[in-house]
Order: C-alpha cells, then sequence, then structure tokens
C-alpha cells in the first residue's frame, strides 16, 4: 500500500509520477482566500504545453490533473455550458490571492478571479476558467487522481 500523497511533497523541482509518467514540477502557485488555501503545480511535458496538478485539501486531498486548453476562449457561463460533447454545471467560483514559487508564467504574487464547473455525467471531470491579475480567461479541462496513485520523488541533489 502506498502512502497518501501530501501536499508537502510537491513542489518546484520534484518529480511526479501520474499512471506511471513521470513529470517534473517547475512551479507551485498557492492560492489564498477567506476559509481556504490550495495548491496548484505546473508540470513540465516533452511535448506540448505545460500541465497542472491541484492539491486541495477539501476533506482529504483532492488532487485534479490539469490540461489547458489554448483553443478554447471567452468568458465563462456559471448558468452552464456543453463542450467536447458534454454538459457541465456550476461548481464554484471565487476570488484568490496567489505567491508562485519557480516558473508560473505569472508574476510572483498576485490576484486570481476562477470560475469551475463539472461534468453533469458524474465522471469528476472539471472545467475552469481563471484570469489571472485581470488579464483574458485561460480555460483547462480537469480529471479527478486517486491520491494513492501519485507519488512525488525530490530532484536529486547537484
Amino acid at each position: 500500500m502506498r502512502a497518501q500523497l501530501r501536499a508537502s511533497q510537491v513542489a518546484p523541482g520534484a518529480v511526479l509520477e501520474l499512471a506511471g509518467e513521470p513529470r517534473r514540477v517547475i512551479g507551485s502557485l498557492h492560492f489564498v482566500m477567506p476559509g481556504r488555501d490550495w495548491r496548484e503545480h505546473c508540470l513540465e511535458t516533452e511535448s506540448g504545453p505545460h500541465e497542472w496538478l491541484s492539491v486541495r485539501p477539501r476533506g482529504g486531498p483532492t488532487v485534479v490533473h490539469w490540461t489547458p486548453r489554448y483553443d478554447l476562449f471567452g468568458e465563462p457561463d456559471v448558468g452552464g455550458m456543453t463542450m467536447d460533447g458534454r454538459e457541465w454545471v456550476f461548481d464554484d467560483s471565487g476570488h484568490a490571492t496567489y505567491t508562485a514559487t519557480g516558473d508560473t508564467g505569472t508574476g510572483n504574487t498576485g490576484s486570481c478571479d476562477y470560475v469551475e464547473l463539472v461534468a453533469a455525467d458524474g465522471s469528476g471531470a472539471r472545467l475552469v476558467f481563471e484570469s489571472f491579475d485581470g488579464g483574458v480567461w485561460e480555460v483547462s479541462v480537469g480529471r479527478p487522481l486517486d491520491p494513492s496513485l501519485v507519488r512525488s520523488y525530490r530532484a536529486p541533489h547537484a
């Protein structure tokens, strides 16, 4: 039995194994808003854009693997929407401040507005719109991961 993934194990320099595939963490964002905080980690990929992994403490660690959708743009619809043949319904929204470590593509500190939707089919899939520091809405699709199937390794010391 594997040990449960802890948020403290994931930081720039760590190597994560997601479903047997290694990903290096190159940056982290720590989000804070009244009553909660969470972390999102920028993962280096061998081909294509960076991916993200969020570790949220909602009643135990919730881990979501995010893939940016640069082909999508526009404003979120809290009334729900259809995308990629799926119905998406509103789940959460808010305004958080963040602190960045490493390479995230953001400033060192700032704010983020977000709107998150979930797939109506019960799969746990997520769709998020994020606006960093008043910029355009960025769209990502997320899939939940079992935290016990994510392993974290520290980078070897030089």
